[in-house]
């Protein structure tokens, strides 16, 4: 009987885990031969896609701007597709968000509230306000939050009503799914180095960047005006706003989009922070080889992490 067919009945096959679990197994149970072979297949794959769609965007962006490229990822495949190859930022939470807000007001009617402690790839990790007031019980608010997390969150994979242990280990990064390369990043500054509102310039590779600590996220851009070597390091930060000291030119550090003139905008760096440290992402490492089997190792974690919280052990 095949896995497919031992998967409970109605319950739909999370395709993005399943495409990464045959990857994973193409490239390390089928000896090097085939693991070449599907490297190669897939960068050329990621190759086409990442040019053509990066094109697209342009010519869409040219034609009708951020506002019109705001409401195609309105749509949560949409979405997920343009960020799995870095052409708009990634907020998974504000997606888990978006999804929930979809039941949240059946669930204010029973004194219900959900708070969203992280995300962290396709795993939600929340806290449950008000249970015990009315008739609802837990397990039926967990059902209706699963359910409109699986409609409206692109790639969700398990909700969690706790929070994350600290030397817990992440889910399968979805962006693990673009075999040509990976992100390498490195760490920029200290998270609380920087007060909210405040920047601060770090040179890496030769790369002047300007980090930008904006609510609770942190942003990474370009530490130069436009085309000009000008620093944007003496810039004024209002919100998400860049205001240039030079020119006055006006940009969002979250898009890289210049505000005051449209069509023009600044380089982006994915960040992340990990225990307390701000990282940039500056560039890229094939993912091949060594990295594969360090693919199969993070799998492997994965697994025992989730037998270890509870969780359902993968087929």
């Amino acid at each position: 009987m095949t896995e497919k067919q031992n998967m409970p009945e109605g319950e739909p096959p999370d395709l993005l885990v399943e495409t990464e679990r045959l990857i994973g197994e193409l490239e390390t149970l089928h000896g090097a031969e085939v693991r070449d072979r599907t490297s190669h297949l897939l960068e050329g794959i990621d190759a086409i896609h990442r040019a053509g769609l990066t094109h697209l965007i342009d010519v869409v962006r040219g034609m009708g701007g951020d506002a019109f490229i705001n409401r195609l990822i309105a749509d949560p495949a949409i979405r997920m597709l343009l960020m799995s190859y870095d052409l708009v930022p990634v907020d998974r939470r504000l997606m888990a968000e978006e999804a929930m807000d979809a039941v949240r007001g059946h669930l204010h009617t029973h004194g219900v509230d959900i708070e969203i402690l992280e995300v962290v790839g396709g795993v939600v990790y929340v806290r449950l306000h008000g249970l015990g007031v009315g008739a609802i019980t837990q397990e039926a608010v967990v059902r209706d939050i699963e359910e409109a997390l699986r409609e409206g969150f692109v790639g969700f994979q398990e909700l969690v009503t706790r929070e994350r242990a600290q030397s817990g280990s992440p889910a399968i990064p979805i962006g693990s799914l673009r075999r040509a390369n990976r992100p390498v990043y490195r760490d920029a500054v200290d998270a609380i180095a920087l007060a909210d509102g405040e920047m601060k310039a770090v040179e890496m590779d030769g790369t002047s960047i300007l980090v930008a600590h904006v609510g609770t996220d942190y942003y990474a851009v370009a530490n130069r005006c436009g085309d000009s070597p000008l620093p944007l390091e003496y810039s004024a930060l209002s919100g998400a706003e860049l205001t240039c000291s030079w020119h006055g030119c006006r940009y969002d550090v979250r898009t890289g989009a210049r505000l005051d003139v449209g069509g023009e905008r600044i380089r982006v760096f994915p960040v992340r922070v990990d225990e307390g440290r701000v990282r940039i992402a500056i560039g890229v490492e094939a993912l091949a080889g060594a990295a594969a089997e360090a693919g199969g190792r993070e799998r492997d974690q994965v697994e025992r992490a989730r037998r270890g919280a509870g969780g359902p052990a993968d087929p």
